[in-house]
């Protein structure tokens, strides 16, 4: 995301709904607080840092969740616009179930992610594919999910190693592409 944060708003849709979700709530904060913040945060001091920041955080909780037993939705607003990320546990290990409109799954390691907001049209992943491949990085898995067929839609490629600027300015390049970002987790 990008902007300055004003806002962060943390959902609890489930059977964790019925849980104290007060670390929960300082590990999103630390996360959040810690790749911004030049002081140091952590699941202490991580409410007192948002506070002292001007941050609105605001908890929700609900009993019932439509598609999963459990699912922890954050929502972080900034002065450019929303970012909303929602998360579950399956089979023992997380995975990312929804990025703003987009369902999707995808399960956090180490690595690198290249998130691509295009349009769904033949030959986009192909190309992407290509200038990767021609630049020797290894693509560990990938995510499509769009809003409607030929309409807007979101790629994650999992990389064994991050993609050099001059890569990711190619795929950027390749039309129907609209942004792409590389991502650390």
């Amino acid at each position: 995301m990008e902007g300055q944060i004003k806002d962060f708003h943390i959902k609890y849709d489930g059977e964790i709904a019925n849980y104290d979700t007060a670390i929960l709530k300082s590990s999103a904060l630390n996360g959040l607080m810690g790749m911004i913040s030049e002081e140091r945060v952590n699941l202490v001091n991580a409410n007192v840092v948002a506070n002292k920041r001007g941050i609105n955080v605001v908890e929700e909780k609900n009993t019932i969740c439509e598609n999963y037993s459990s699912m922890v939705t954050l929502v972080a607003t900034t002065d450019k616009g929303a970012t909303t990320v929602a998360a579950t546990v399956l089979r023992g290990e997380p995975h990312v179930v929804r990025i703003n409109d987009y369902w999707v799954d995808i399960v956090p390691s180490d690595g690198y992610f290249l998130f691509s907001d295009h349009l769904d049209r033949p030959g986009v992943i192909g190309a992407v594919g290509n200038i990767t491949g021609a630049a020797n990085i290894n693509i560990q898995s990938m995510h499509v999910s769009r809003l409607k067929p030929r309409g807007q839609a979101l790629m994650v490629l999992a990389l064994d190693e991050p993609l050099p600027e001059k890569v990711l300015k190619q795929i950027k390049a390749i039309p129907d592409i609209t942004d792409a970002k590389l991502v650390k987790l």
